[in-house]
């Protein structure tokens, strides 16, 4: 039995197969380098539901068959609203290439199940388009792009073309997708980036490239652009691969480095909690970036409880390179008083390098605590028992 549902937008009727093949295609439109647009449903008006709505068995698009590339093309897929399980006959209009149905995977191979199905044939007929591109490029009599062009032609998503001067320079435009893999929160991880490159040749010096640019896009889910963003432009005299290589290491690097900062962070609270565990008041089990503690610093020689003050241990993104920021503030007042409390102080920390381990970074700063705390409480004490103003 298929099913069928009403597509968003339209009166048809949509088969499973046909709908799983559009929802995936809209989800993963960021994936491809080819862009489709304008896709619209039809019906051969002579197939319906019992409920006598008509059933869409045609889906019409426009596709670019490149990010970077002009060519596009018309396409129309038919498919048969009596068994889903045939592929769909394509008609293609704008396109010199006639390629066969079993070319582009409209074959026995066809699997209706297969969300990907629609979006593997669109991928197979851009490539095919892209051919005419690369061979242009391949012919072109620059040495430097025949080089750049050697190095990448086996990369099967790779794109380029090249779009002839006529008032000013002839550019030659690659683009490269890649992965970059990366460690986040202790997961492997993987991120697709296009390298778009462009390069452009005057007429006056043929065999010379005059200029390079780079633009780097995302075609994943990316939470951190700026990191992109930051990587400077290709240079003139830097090859693509190693541009690649270079931008892969700079966010490797940048994750990898967020990662070590991580642990370091959790080390330094978790030995904290150690050294003050009596005096725990609470902390940040998920980030490991604060904690707190009631810290009492004994008076010798008398019988009270000695110098008492809350302190509150912040770690800065760039823990360990800059000390971590400690905070007094007071636990209670002694005495019945209207004026408020003092205000919490920064500790600025004096002895501190980190290149220490975390168990001597708190030795230190419990050093200076020692002194600090009973300054803060004298102060708590004093500002408590004030004269009240009536």
């Amino acid at each position: 039995m298929t099913v069928y549902s009403t597509s968003k937008g339209s009166h048809y009727l949509m088969s499973q197969t046909l709908s799983q093949s559009i929802q995936y295609l809209g989800e993963n439109a960021t994936m491809n380098l080819f862009s489709v647009k304008n896709v619209n449903l039809g019906s051969s008006q002579t197939v319906f539901n019992p409920d006598g709505r008509p059933i869409a068995d045609t889906v019409q698009l426009s596709m670019r068959s490149s990010s970077i590339g002009s060519n596009s093309v018309d396409l129309q897929f038919f498919y048969d609203p009596y068994d889903w399980s045939f592929p769909p006959d394509l008609i293609i209009n704008g396109q010199l290439i006639k390629p066969s149905l079993q070319d582009l995977g409209l074959d026995d191979s066809w699997d209706k199940n297969d969300p990907a199905n629609l979006s593997s044939v669109l991928g197979k007929l851009s490539r095919m388009m892209q051919h005419g591109e690369r061979e242009r490029v391949a012919h072109c009599e620059n040495e430097r792009i025949q080089v750049e062009y050697s190095c990448l032609h086996d990369m099967t998503e790779m794109d380029c073309c090249l779009i002839p001067g006529v008032d000013g320079p002839t550019k030659v435009l690659f683009a490269v997708p890649f992965h970059v893999p990366y460690t986040q929160e202790g997961k492997k991880r993987r991120l697709k980036v296009v390298a778009k490159i462009q390069y452009f040749i005057s007429s006056l010096m043929p065999n010379d490239v005059s200029n390079a640019k780079s633009r780097l896009e995302t075609l994943s889910s990316f939470e951190y652009p700026e990191i992109l963003e930051a990587i400077p432009d290709i240079g003139q005299q830097e090859h693509i691969v190693d541009f690649v290589e270079r931008v892969t290491r700079k966010v490797s690097d940048h994750f990898q480095r967020k990662e070590k900062l991580g642990q370091m962070k959790k080390e330094f609270i978790e030995a904290t909690i150690k050294t003050f565990r009596p005096c725990l008041i609470e902390y940040d089990d998920e980030d490991y970036k604060q904690a707190s503690f009631l810290l009492i610093v004994p008076k010798e020689g008398r019988g009270d409880q000695g110098s008492t003050a809350i302190a509150t241990f912040s770690l800065p993104d760039a823990f360990p390179d800059e000390y971590p920021k400690v905070t007094l503030s007071s636990p209670y007042m002694p005495f019945d008083s209207f004026l408020s409390p003092p205000a919490p102080e920064s500790i600025k920390i004096e002895k501190y390098s980190p290149r220490w381990g975390v168990d001597r970074m708190i030795t230190e700063i419990w050093e200076q605590l020692w002194f600090e705390i009973p300054r803060f409480h004298n102060r708590s004490y004093k500002a408590s028992i004030a004269p009240t103003i009536h």
